[in-house]
């Protein structure tokens, strides 16, 4: 839910093979990720360590029947990773894209003033929208130096991935409407002053959903499904990405996999779907796993 929700990516969610969970572990469930080049990330784990850990370094604790016990333990968390995924999954060659929810600054005002007369009442304006957007919890920035051209805020704003840039000039005033700017896509709107506050806050979440869609594309252009080696090599070295297939619980399939195409079970889903044959051996009765190459 945090990954999607608020980093904008689309996961897979599964269990990890014995080959590839922690080692110590009873097992490990984790939340896994495609970038647009075609590797998997690992955007978090959960170990089930039951008292593999605890006995060794005897951990105890008093029970209810008054006698000491071994701890059951787990161990889990997210990591840098997360906010390296983040800036693949969404960034362009301008530089960062950052899903509005967890943007620092979501909006940021550039106001444009080229004679003092224009510059207080510009000035007012942007801070009353401000003030308005701070109502619904929106953060805001109003850059108002002065060493600086618009055309080199906005260059700066959009390498640091503000979601939105909204432009207040002499026109706009005379116009009475801003203009606004998003960063993912470019686009300019014009909309009415008097209405800003509500186009600004459905816009960010215009811009989340939007983020989060095309995340999706990205992921669903990059599974596939191999029936045989020759197939999985083929997606494997040429569009990279998730790839479904049929797998035999023998590690010796799992490791020949890795060794010829350098991709790795990424999950095992935790609803199991049909068993087919296994992509290495032929098996029939294998179950279906997802690989990937990754980072």
């Amino acid at each position: 839910q945090l990954v999607e929700d608020q980093i904008a990516i689309p996961v897979l969610v599964g269990k990890k093979t014995e080959r590839e969970k922690f080692k110590g572990a009873v097992y490990t469930t984790t939340v896994e990720a495609m970038m647009p080049d075609g590797k998997a990330i690992q955007m978090g784990t959960s170990h089930h360590l039951g008292q593999n850990f605890s006995k060794p370094f005897e951990i105890k604790y008093l029970g209810k029947d008054e006698k000491e016990h071994f701890a059951w333990t787990t161990s889990w968390g997210i990591s840098w990773r997360l906010i390296g995924a983040m800036i693949m999954a969404h960034g362009d060659d301008k530089g960062l894209v950052l899903p509005p929810r967890v943007a620092p600054t979501q909006v940021v005002f550039v106001p444009i003033h080229y004679k003092e007369s224009d510059k207080e009442i510009i000035l007012q304006t942007a801070h009353h929208i401000a003030d308005g957007l701070g109502k619904h919890s929106i953060r805001t920035y109003i850059d108002d130096r002065e060493q600086y051209t618009p055309g080199w805020k906005y260059h700066e704003w959009e390498m640091k991935g503000v979601p939105l840039r909204v432009e207040i000039g002499p026109r706009d005033m005379e116009s009475k409407q801003i203009t606004l700017v998003r960063r993912d896509t470019g686009k300019k709107t014009a909309v009415p002053q008097a209405d800003s506050v509500t186009h600004i806050v459905s816009m960010l979440d215009e811009i989340q959903q939007s983020l989060l869609h095309k995340a999706k594309e990205t992921q669903a252009k990059l599974t596939a499904t191999a029936n045989n080696m020759k197939e999985f090599a083929h997606i494997i070295e040429t569009t990279g990405g998730f790839v479904k297939a049929f797998l035999s619980e023998d590690n010796d399939c799992e490791e020949r996999v890795k060794l010829e195409t350098g991709a790795t079970v990424r999950i095992v889903p935790f609803e199991e779907s049909a068993r087919g044959q296994c992509v290495c051996c032929g098996h029939p009765n294998s179950r279906e796993v997802v690989f990937a190459r990754s980072y």
